[in-house]
């Protein structure tokens, strides 16, 4: 003799009255998910909601220049200065608010030599800095970074020359 055992139609009982217990106490669960999480489930749920009705990402590599929204160094908030960072790039910044207004170039290495290379197309940067800046400081591309020239007297001459000081 054989037994058939068939499958049911449905969700078994126990997934039925699991189902509706989370559905009931739904608001209990949410409220304990963040707590637990500092508010990030329902945020992670408002953020997956609104990422599915934005429209899907084009393909391909875009690049976004975003000289146009900055503010210009006369109108800046706080003074502004240079600096060379740890990652060697040489950037102008507004000290009050810490935002950057230019990324004027960086120190680059080769056959053991160290030397300022100016933010320009020439050099592999994609976006080339204003007119006004490149005429101010571009006889400084080029310059050996060493003893006699180190990374904070570089710094204090593109920011006398750009008229920070």
């Amino acid at each position: 003799m054989v037994d058939i055992i068939s499958k049911r139609d449905g969700p078994r009982r126990e997934d039925e009255r699991a189902r509706r217990m989370i559905q009931a106490n739904q608001g209990a669960i949410t409220q304990i998910a963040d707590r637990l999480t500092q508010g990030a489930y329902s945020a992670g749920k408002r953020a997956k909601a609104a990422a599915s009705n934005a429209p899907p990402p084009p393909d391909g590599k875009i690049f976004h220049d975003l000289t146009s929204g900055r503010a210009q160094t006369g109108t800046a908030s706080g003074d502004i200065r240079v600096k060379v960072s740890v990652n060697n790039r040489v950037v102008a910044y507004d000290s009050g608010s810490g935002r950057q207004l230019h990324l004027l170039g960086e120190i680059r290495r080769q056959d053991d030599v160290r030397y300022f290379a100016l933010a320009s197309r020439e050099n592999g940067f994609f976006s080339a800095l204003p007119e006004d800046v490149t005429e101010a400081i571009g006889e400084l591309d080029g310059q050996i970074i060493d003893d006699a020239c180190p990374e904070s007297l570089l710094a204090g001459e593109i920011s006398e020359r750009l008229g920070f000081q």
